[in-house]
């Protein structure tokens, strides 16, 4: 009897788990993603959004990681933040800051900002206007 419920309670289990979609970008796209080891919502985006957008994108996305620690990361960090239209000088070294390079940068982190970020990352590689759900503390690069 046990043995019937755990295999009934598995099979519940793995019917219910959510999948995440694989998509294909049409052309490569990569996000460079500034942390600090310290910080809270950094970690949530290493735990949750990274192996979603890694799961969703595959090989049409790479995910660079830079330590705004790291004095090395400095020079590639100011290029992305030289790069921005409008970038407001006081936000400079908080993160989690990723940039969608050659797009769009964002500051800041919630659980479940990465389905939003799937989305604006579809559109701008569609050159689509993004949507308005990561729209605060969003940044356009100039080029774009």
């Amino acid at each position: 009897m046990k043995k019937k419920l755990v295999i009934l309670l598995s099979i519940l289990f793995l019917w219910g788990c959510e999948s995440v979609p694989t998509k294909t970008l049409k052309q490569h796209v990569t996000l460079l993603f500034f942390y600090i080891d310290t910080c809270s919502e950094c970690k949530a985006f290493k735990k949750e959004a990274i192996p979603y957008l890694e799961k969703t994108f595959g090989d049409s996305l790479t995910i660079d990681q830079y330590d705004l620690d790291d004095d090395a990361t400095a020079p590639i960090y100011d290029k992305v933040i030289d790069s921005l239209s409008d970038f407001d000088e006081s936000l400079y070294g908080n993160g989690p800051f990723y940039a969608v390079e050659g797009y769009f940068a964002k500051l800041g982190y919630t659980s479940g900002d990465e389905e939003y970020l799937v989305e604006d990352i579809e559109k701008a590689v569609l050159h689509q206007e993004l949507g308005q759900e990561l729209g605060g503390l969003r940044f356009l690069y100039k080029e774009s």
